[in-house]
């Protein structure tokens, strides 16, 4: 391993000789060509106490990595993209006196070949990822992940417009000793539109052979949609109606034992929230959890919150309609995490039937990370639900890499169901269709009346889950003069569910008064009547919500009122909430934010568990700017839970640019969480330096202290670092 350090240590240097005449070119191939240096040198020393004595630990690190890009036109229509980054991170860590060395390489190049026709357009692709890893005393291990691509984009005006591809993937290790395998995906995706109708077509292929445990399995899955929307009677009427199927057939082939077949369990809604009592947190759609692209952001971060942003657990869940059975999730995000890092996530799994209610099912103190995929792998014992979450803690600025990493945003979330082999058989086949239609009527201009109606219809098979929901409603909204004005709804559903027949009356109101411009208040109502079979279900809630500007600078926001729920266990729940968000600006260089929102739920009837819950979370940051170049912030969040004990976050942040252009700048924050001792106190105190050499260049000096303190060890640890990125 020692040979490849070297030889990577001398092209690195050589290439930083060279670069600044190829880097000018500007003609021919080289048009488009970039270079990117980054290195990262730091020195870490930790000390740990514990009931059985003191340790103490050290590491230093040196990491360069040089990143090439290439983008550029051979022909008017064929696009050359190119690349290749070249690693090596030294590691020596010392214990007590005792040292061991770390070394590891990563090389990994690439190209892309397409053509720009906007009609037709193929293209080939390779990608190459090659890691080494040597640690003293023992064997070098070299880890090898190669895709072989080919695309074509066919889109002629008129007719379905059709993307292909076919990727082969190759993962081993040197001696093919450990792993090897290989993969084959294949997918189409065409989409078509006429008039008002809409036709989606996706199919798939995945074949899966590990040659170490002679194991192969075959996947096929097609996906089919079919949207109409049409508007009659001058718009009086609008109609929308879609039809989704999906099938999937699984052949497996084993000659091994212990084989896995893991099958994908596909989604209806990604859901997300942010909440530390996640037994009660009601998830909000985001459907960029499923979208199927695993690079971009689904607005969920995972990255060291800074002061003033949201330091609560993040919840990432989905909802299958029909109780479904799930015992891994992935969790991807939007780039490769060290190995200290990854594990720095712990994880909870919980399922609930509502998206109201919901119970831990599992604990996993880390999960599994790459690698070659960036993503989290959460196994966990079968969990059968309609809704699923996992729950994790933003990383923690106590990590002596956070600051590597100020945003880990989490791309997608994907469920399967783990079986062994022999229990799937040699072909399994799963068929999901959803039917729904609906329409809308304006019957009446002043008050503005509609009637609504709509039908879903869903069934799955071979489990024989079939449901559906016939609605019938109307709804009015009417406009009394400039300062008051009502909406109401009214539905009756029903239809077969899981449990039996289902009947249900829907309702909703609102009231909203508008005396002055600077003042809006709203008066909600909810309320759900649902009988299914025997079982009674009800709901009902009254909000009140306000708005105003008090003064100029000083908006206040106020809310609360109850929700009331029985449920089919004969459960009954009495929620009481409140919020308030006020906002002051005394001066344009000052601002004080205060935001506060508490809930206490009581139950009682046939339940488990306590018979009461508070959950509440305060915030108050003030920012000051004494001077333009000179920014300083502090925040304060309160969490408390009856029976969880309270947390208190102190954040304190100054950014110092003493010169115009910003080049310069001085950074300095202290974190401190404070909670019961079994869930751990941090400090953690960091003062940097950061010279933005271009505008995209810098060299960043930084030092942090971190303290932590559990039950059942006491850690303090430093960190020493210097990152260096240029573009050359």
């Amino acid at each position: 391993m020692r040979r490849p350090a070297v030889v990577l240590r001398v092209g690195v240097t050589a290439w930083l000789a060279l670069v600044p005449g190829s880097a000018s070119a500007q003609d021919g191939i080289l048009q488009g060509f970039t270079a990117i240096l980054d290195l990262r040198a730091s020195a870490v020393s930790t000390t740990t106490t514990t009931a059985s004595g003191m340790v103490s630990t050290k590491t230093d690190n040196l990491n360069p990595r040089l990143t090439l890009n290439l983008s550029t036109l051979l022909y008017p229509q064929l696009r050359l993209v190119a690349g290749a980054e070249l690693e090596f991170s030294e590691s020596l860590f010392t214990i007590d006196g005792a040292g061991r060395d770390t070394t590891s390489t990563k090389l990994n190049p690439w190209f892309q070949l397409r053509s720009t026709n906007p009609v037709l357009s193929p293209g080939i692709g390779y990608f190459r990822r090659e890691e080494g890893v040597s640690t003293g005393g023992a064997a070098d291990l070299t880890f090898v992940n190669e895709d072989y691509a080919a695309y074509l984009g066919w889109k002629p005006e008129g007719l379905p417009r059709s993307d292909f591809q076919f990727i082969r993937t190759n993962t081993f290790d040197e001696g093919r000793a450990f792993q090897d395998t290989t993969k084959d995906f294949g997918s189409i995706l065409s989409r078509y539109s006429y008039s008002d109708l809409g036709v989606n077509y996706r199919g798939t292929f995945l074949g899966t052979t590990d040659h170490l445990r002679r194991f192969e399995t075959q996947l096929w899955s097609h996906g089919a949609r079919v949207d109409y929307s049409k508007s009659l009677f001058a718009n009086r009427l609008l109609w929308n109606t879609s039809y989704n199927i999906d099938y999937q057939d699984v052949t497996t082939v084993a000659d091994g034992e212990g084989a896995e077949v893991a099958l994908p369990v596909t989604p209806v809604a990604g859901l997300a929230s942010s909440s530390d009592f996640p037994v009660s947190s009601q998830l909000s759609p985001n459907p960029l959890l499923i979208d199927a692209n695993l690079a971009a952001s689904a607005g969920i971060d995972l990255g060291p919150p800074g002061p003033g942003e949201d330091s609560q657990a993040r919840n990432i869940g989905l909802d299958f309609v029909n109780p479904t059975a799930v015992n891994r999730l992935l969790i991807w995000v939007d780039r490769e995490l060290p190995t200290g890092v990854a594990n720095a996530f712990s994880w909870e799994i919980y399922s609930s039937p509502d998206n109201l209610v919901w119970k831990r099912e599992a604990q996993l103190p880390a999960a599994p990370f790459g690698p070659f995929e960036n993503r989290f792998e959460l196994d966990f014992p079968d969990v059968t639900a309609r809704y699923i979450k996992a729950v994790t803690r933003p990383l923690s600025p106590a990590q002596p890499e956070a600051s590597r990493f100020p945003d880990i945003l989490v791309t997608e979330a994907q469920a399967f169901r783990r079986r062994a082999a022999e229990d799937v058989g040699d072909s399994a086949a799963r068929t999901s269709r959803i039917f729904n239609t609906d329409l809308r009527m304006r019957l009446l201009d002043t008050p503005a009346l509609y009637y609504e109606g709509s039908y879903w219809m869903t069934d799955v098979n071979p489990d024989g889950v079939e449901r559906d929901i016939l609605s019938n409603g109307v709804s009015i909204t009417h406009a009394f003069n400039p300062t008051v004005s009502v909406f109401g709804r009214f539905a009756r559903e029903q239809g077969s569910e899981r449990f039996g027949y289902r009947v249900a009356n829907v309702s909703s109101a609102t009231l909203t008064y508008t005396p002055f411009p600077t003042f809006t208040g709203s008066l909600l109502y909810s309320g759900l009547d649902e009988r299914v079979g025997d079982l009674l279900n009800d709901r009902r809630s009254l909000l009140v919500q306000t708005t105003s500007q008090l003064y100029r600078g000083v908006d206040l926001q106020l809310g609360g009122g109850w929700t009331f729920t029985t449920r089919v266990t004969g459960e009954q729940l009495r929620d009481d909430l409140f919020n308030v968000t006020t906002s002051i600006v005394p001066r344009q260089d000052l601002t004080l934010t205060f935001t506060y929102g508490g809930t206490r739920t009581t139950r009682s009837g046939a339940f488990s568990g306590d018979a009461e819950s508070l959950t509440s979370r305060g915030y108050l940051t003030v920012a000051y700017d004494p001077t333009r170049t000179l920014r300083l912030v502090v925040g304060q969040e309160v969490i408390t839970g009856l029976g969880e004990g309270t947390r208190t976050t102190t954040d304190i942040g100054a950014n110092w640019a003493p010169f115009p252009d910003g080049a310069l700048q001085f950074i300095f924050t202290y974190d401190e969480a404070l909670r019961s001792l079994e869930y751990g106190t941090e400090q953690v105190l960091r003062a940097g330096v950061r010279w933005n050499v271009t505008s995209r260049s810098y060299i960043d000096f930084s030092y942090q202290n971190i303290r932590s303190e559990y039950t059942f060890q006491a850690t303090r640890t430093k960190v020493l670092s210097v990152d260096v990125k240029l573009f050359l």
